[in-house]
């Protein structure tokens, strides 16, 4: 796997993780600085593999990427 599949992977979880973290905390009544934080975080990954790959796809390599790492771990 490539550096931009890993990067493009753990955004794309961080970004995830951030909004059902922020759901939670609205719901539940608490701070939201963790669900901000993982959100600012996962956008500067996001930022980091466009500039890793020139073709600007992010968001259509999301499966490839998901599916290569499947791949790799079931072999």
């Amino acid at each position: 796997m490539s550096t931009y599949e890993i990067t493009l992977l753990w955004s794309s979880g961080l970004l995830i993780t951030s909004l059902l973290s922020g759901f939670s905390a609205i719901t539940n009544r608490r701070s939201v600085g963790l669900a901000l934080l993982l959100f600012v975080i996962g956008g500067f990954g996001i930022y980091y593999a466009g500039t890793l790959n020139r073709d600007a796809n992010l968001a259509r390599d999301i499966p490839g990427a998901v599916f290569k790492l499947y791949a790799t771990i079931m072999n």
